[in-house]
């Protein structure tokens, strides 16, 4: 599938957001700009998902947010829009997702136990997922869209993607003990960054 083949390049997922950013969706009827958004939010989800999986709380944004705000650029272009970072977070920052909001949310999970991973790699996807469901609401609907609606539905949408994540992976003893190998391996020099983040990659693609 056309999500499929998108996964598997995780590890260049900002040169995907970019090669959208730079594209011309002008010709695409609606149909096809929904299946391109919905491509780029389930990319931004898991790949944010991917790299919250690192055990240092304050890291998370500085890895997440980049995917974040190439993701709502993307999802601009796509709606005929272009986007600088500052516009990115100020949009976030009117509907309760600004970075500093987010960091404090995700830092506090990492001493959640006994699972506070699983609560981390959630919340990255969640928050993601949900981010685009914003963006992508805020340009269909006209960016006349007032703040309280957009905020409405972020919490709505992150609340249920975090939900349905923890529930799935909470007991999945078997994926922490994948990626716990993986770090492992990485770690003994035996892959490299790259082959590490593909791998990551590949353990998280049905996340």
């Amino acid at each position: 599938s056309g999500h499929r083949a998108n996964l598997d390049q995780l590890p260049n997922v900002m040169d995907t957001f970019r090669r959208v950013i730079e594209g011309d969706f002008s010709e695409r009827s609606e149909e096809e700009r929904e299946q391109h958004v919905r491509e780029l939010i389930q990319v931004g989800s898991v790949s944010a998902a991917a790299v919250s999986v690192q055990p240092v709380p304050l890291l998370d944004l500085v890895l997440v947010s980049p995917i974040q705000i190439a993701m709502v650029q993307a999802i601009g272009r796509v709606h005929g829009h272009k986007l600088t970072q500052k516009s990115v977070l100020e949009m976030l920052s009117t509907f309760g997702a600004s970075l500093l909001a987010q960091n404090a949310m995700m830092a506090a999970a990492k001493f959640i136990p006994p699972f506070g991973w699983v609560v981390s790699v959630s919340m990255g996807y969640a928050l993601t997922f949900a981010i685009g469901e914003v963006a992508n609401h805020y340009f269909v609907h006209g960016r006349g869209v007032g703040p309280g609606e957009l905020n409405d539905l972020f919490k709505r949408t992150y609340k249920q993607k975090r939900s349905e994540k923890e529930n799935a992976h909470k007991d999945d003893a078997s994926l922490k003990s994948k990626l716990n190998q993986l770090n492992e391996a990485r770690k003994a020099g035996l892959l490299t960054e790259e082959e590490f983040e593909a791998k990551k990659a590949q353990v998280l693609e049905n996340f």
